[in-house]
């Protein structure tokens, strides 16, 4: 906890504590988990080194699927990311890998049911991304949770309903650690603009609770093929991440920093700091208007707002 606080407190008055705050307050969390887990259950479902780099690698190509999706569908774009495509990356991969530890820790190892016509279940998962792709701006939901059959198809086991029930605190902390941060997301999502909570609309809450049943199956599928799993894999998870990364780059990243800020206007680093739109465009919007950027429309108007209100 100690980890968190202290980063929160730095990352106002440090760019560069407040570039890094999603992966160290993360860093805390897990921690926190992991301590509160051992308290009450006398031991971690993550009880090793192996555990823990097999979960984090697992969550990176976990989250680089959803990357390459959102290729498509645009529903989300990263701010401040880094200029240099190598930190960058490994910034990605760090944050990335967060994700499945922090679900481990929160529903264990359990003895799950076993999935019934596991082929179906794998064809209903792959219909809804095709579906997702194919109609973006109406069927995107789907491309949250097509990985939950698939997963428990190819695992050959079905993940109880109430796990669905971490899903809210999970996503609630997840978006939390993200709000204002000087490098992290924002969503365009069709149709569910408003009202928000922190950066994510009010319906997309909805969607972490099938979300976490989704990552508990990959966790599932995780335990299946990890004892066949050799050191080469996290050199293939690092290949996979660093090209999902480079086509994100010219796509769904937006802004980037650190930059120079010498000799630009106040009035301009205040614009940039407020929407974190990249002193590019901040520097044409002060020029020439917003009418001027050819950005996203939604995405236009995420900056707008943040001006405004800040």
């Amino acid at each position: 906890m100690a980890l968190i606080a202290g980063t929160l407190w730095l990352s106002r008055s440090s760019e560069a504590v407040d570039l890094a705050r999603f992966p160290l307050c993360w860093a805390g969390v897990l921690l926190a988990l992991d301590g509160a887990v051992r308290k009450l259950r006398g031991a971690s479902p993550l009880a090793n080194a192996g555990d823990w780099v097999a979960c984090a690698a697992a969550g990176v190509v976990f989250w680089d699927v959803f990357e390459l999706v959102n290729l498509r569908l645009r529903d989300w774009w990263y701010t401040g990311v880094s200029p240099s495509p190598l930190w960058g990356g490994l910034f990605g991969a760090i944050s990335f890998a967060t994700v499945l530890p922090a679900v481990r820790l929160l529903i264990g190892r359990g003895e799950w049911p076993p999935a019934r016509r596991r082929a179906l279940r794998v064809g209903v998962g792959v219909g809804m991304l095709l579906i997702s792709l194919a109609f973006p701006r109406i069927a995107f939901p789907l491309a949250w949770i097509f990985l939950w059959p698939i997963c428990e198809g190819l695992s050959g086991v079905r993940m109880p309903l109430r796990l669905a029930a971490f899903g809210i605190p999970l996503g609630l902390l997840w978006e939390s650690l993200n709000w204002g941060c000087r490098r992290g997301w924002v969503y365009t999502v069709p149709h569910f603009e408003h009202p928000k909570l922190f950066e994510m609309p009010l319906p997309g809450y909805l969607g972490y609770l099938p979300f976490m049943l989704e990552a508990s199956a990959a966790l599932a599928l995780l335990d299946q093929l990890r004892p066949r799993l050799r050191a080469p894999a996290l050199l293939a998870v690092l290949v996979l991440h660093f090209g999902v990364d480079q086509l994100a780059r010219g796509r769904t990243d937006v802004s980037f920093a650190p930059y120079d800020s010498r000799g630009v206007p106040e009035s301009v680093l205040s614009l940039e700091h407020r929407t974190h739109m990249g002193l590019p465009r901040a520097q044409q919007v002060a020029a020439q208007g917003w009418q001027s950027l050819t950005d996203e429309p939604a995405l236009v108007r995420v900056w707008i707002e943040k001006a405004d209100s800040r």
